[in-house]
């Protein structure tokens, strides 16, 4: 025990007083004159051992009175934990307000955020105007970034609103640790008041100094339940102008309450496509998917909607995408480009077909198309490899084609360039393709499907053949996934990620002496998909705050010209900050993009292309740790210098209060004094002469 005001222990001097009263009796005695028998049926006789115990036994409540009430006035408490951290001097207090999302979530009192903002003024009123504060939120604004005093704290307070940035718990604790041990002969302080919630608070990973006093503020919404749009994907990546479109969005239903038949509505460019219904179970998730029907290229902007009240902001999910009206393609051939390629890529309208000899080739051309076919050559240049690795790396696509006779040690160096199998010499046995990848995104929609979902081919299925072809070695480095396999288990087509493109292999030349392929059924939808899977692929839609950065061409425009992103209609327009790598180019908004909705990227006064941005929906989670919980994962993280703060009841002033001095015992002592002068009166009662 320890006490606050020890110079009141001088008071117990007084002690002295009630025992000098026993000691002299100071009683004037008066003289009664009676008759022998007058007062004889009156007088009570007491022995002098009862007289001794009564005065005795008051003398003691008198002492214990006066000693609890002087060590009442001293102030005595029990040192916590969190007091051993104080030192003699000012107060250094971080005070965390989670202003994520989630914190729209309603109370009694009204929204979660601002019942945070009150409980923040209440921790700062308990601290004195000598004291220096921060404010951090989920912003990490550079206004926060410093000790400020009791006044301005109070108004920075007043100026926090909701934000779209998701941080954990480990984040906030290392920005109060950094400024906070920048403090010097301070007693250091840092509080977070928050909801906590389970999907985005971390507690395992938190680590906190041992040289600050942490105090956790829980809050917690009246009602736990939000309906949202968690995510949306298209069945089909390849998008083409008139053709038919399915997108599918996943439901989340965070309630205890079963929904029916709540509509989702889509929009795309601001004309609705297609609306559908669904039902959901309490705490469940369904799907639900929505056809429609793209009648023009270009950028769309599209939009899923719902109705949920009152946590709004994840109702909307806003996407986008490009549909090409052609797909450049650059056939590099050694004289003649192959009739059958020709025949097929140059009569369809949704290619722009370029032919190029080998000799006479443009380098710097090729990040102009998102398709290059290596026809036949015979021998590939240690210049092409290194241009064609670097346009595979940089994102592209590769449709490597053998030719009749083929230099294998060439075509083996870009092999080892691109992790592909390495190519043997021909093979002259005659062979049909056995298997076919149904799964795979080239064949898609190539076959037909039962009832389930599943491609099933018959056992006679007229598949290519081949009389003569190039045997591919798969290496322990190479990733080639088998498109088509022949009957011997020999590679016929194969497809393998490199860098950020992918590159296609045949193992034989389109070419009548060695298969069958460039005139069979297969060969119209093979390579059409293959055509059409190397378009640009961009993300439907980013998360803010986008920090992954975001992928564009860098042949687009000048170089003189920066990279923009706007908002189209708004006004709003940023430069994110960029870094080249090759022919595409990395834009990090850096926290500037606030708002979920459509975004066009400019360069110059050219679009390059559409983007989405939505709101993360880890927020969307309402689920929260209680007091208790929190206090249990907190000590498993083996912090040891905390407390958890009740913010209903006591107001957290007082509770702060009663913290920075330990735990309070005066009460209890005056308390104890009143109790001993009820004995005192008991006894004088009692104990009667």
């Amino acid at each position: 025990m320890v006490f606050a005001q020890p110079l009141f222990l001088i008071a117990l001097s007084a002690l002295a007083i009630p025992v000098i009263i026993h000691l002299f009796n100071f009683r004037r005695y008066r003289k009664v004159y009676f008759t022998n028998v007058r007062f004889l049926s009156e007088i009570r006789q007491e022995t002098r051992k009862r007289s001794r115990l009564k005065h005795l036994l008051i003398l003691l409540v008198r002492l214990l009175a006066i000693a609890c009430l002087v060590f009442a006035f001293a102030q005595p408490y029990i040192p916590s934990r969190l007091t051993a951290l104080r030192v003699k001097g000012k107060n250094a207090v971080s005070i965390y307000v989670d202003n994520s999302f989630s914190m729209e979530a309603l109370t009694t009192e009204g929204p979660l955020l601002e019942v945070a903002k009150k409980k923040a003024l209440e921790i700062c009123a308990a601290y004195g105007s000598a004291d220096v504060f921060q404010l951090l939120t989920n912003d990490f604004e550079g206004r926060h970034q410093r000790l400020v005093s009791q006044d301005e704290f109070r108004s920075l307070v007043e100026e926090v609103r909701l934000s779209p940035a998701v941080r954990s718990l480990e984040e906030v604790a290392g920005r109060q640790s950094d400024l906070l041990m920048n403090a010097r002969n301070a007693n250091l302080s840092a509080y977070l008041v928050s909801d906590f919630q389970r999907s985005t608070a971390g507690l395992a990973k938190i680590r906190l100094s041992p040289s600050i006093a942490w105090f956790f503020v829980p809050l917690a919404a009246s009602k736990v339940s939000n309906l949202y749009i968690d995510s949306a994907w298209f069945d089909n990546p390849v998008h083409q102008p008139g053709q038919s479109e399915k997108i599918h969005a996943r439901i989340r239903n965070l309630s205890g309450d079963q929904l029916e038949k709540i509509p989702v509505e889509l929009t795309i460019n601001q004309m609705r496509k297609a609306v559908a219904s669904f039902s959901i179970d309490p705490e469940g998730t369904t799907e639900v998917t929505l056809p429609f029907t793209s009648n023009l290229s270009g950028i769309q902007s599209g939009t899923l909607a719902l109705n949920d009240y009152p946590v709004t902001w994840d109702d909307k999910l806003y996407f986008a995408y490009r549909i090409y009206p052609a797909i450049p393609v650059l056939c590099i051939s050694e004289g003649k480009t192959n009739a059958y390629l020709q025949a097929f890529f140059a009569g369809d309208s949704a290619f722009i077909f370029r032919q190029e000899d080998i000799n006479h080739l443009d380098y710097s051309s090729f990040g102009q198309y998102p398709l290059l076919i290596l026809d036949g050559p015979s021998e590939l240049s240690t210049g092409l490899i290194q241009e064609i690795s670097r346009y595979v790396r940089n994102g592209g696509n590769l449709l490597l084609i053998p030719g009749p006779r083929i230099r294998e040690n060439s075509y083996n160096a870009l092999s080892a360039e691109l992790s592909l199998p390495s190519f043997g010499a021909p093979d002259s046995a005659s062979l049909h393709v056995s298997e076919v990848t149904t799964q795979s995104a080239v064949f898609t929609d190539v076959f037909e499907k039962d009832a389930a979902g599943r491609v099933i081919l018959p056992e006679n299925v007229d598949l290519p053949a081949v009389t003569r072809y190039y045997p591919l070695n798969k290496g322990s480095a190479s990733s080639l996934e088998d498109l088509l396999k022949l009957q011997n288990g020999q590679v016929f087509l194969g497809v393998t990620p490199a860098g950020k493109g992918r590159v296609y292999v045949f193992a034989v030349p389109f070419d009548d002496r060695f298969t069958n392929f460039p005139k069979h059924p297969l060969f119209v939808p093979t390579l059409f998909r293959i055509a059409m899977l190397s378009q640009p692929s961009l993300p439907l839609y980013l998360n803010l705050p986008a920090d992954e950065g975001i992928e564009v061409s860098s042949d687009s425009a000048s170089d003189r010209e920066v990279f923009r992103i706007r908002q189209p209609g708004s006004g709003f327009e940023v430069i994110p900050e960029m870094h080249s790598t090759g022919s595409y180019t990395m834009l990090y908004p850096h926290g500037q993009i606030r708002d979920a909705g459509h975004y066009l990227i400019t360069r110059g006064n050219t679009v390059l292309q559409g983007i989405a941005f939505n709101y993360d929906r880890r927020e969307s989670d309402l689920r929260c740790y209680t007091s208790a919980e929190l206090e249990t994962q907190v000590r498993q993280a083996n912090v040891r210098v905390f407390s958890v703060l009740k913010p209903g009841g006591i107001s957290l002033t007082r509770q702060v209060a009663d913290l920075s001095k330990g735990i309070p015992l005066w009460k209890y002592f005056i308390l104890g004094a009143l109790l001993f002068l009820l004995a005192e009166i008991i006894l004088s009662r009692l104990l009667k002469e």
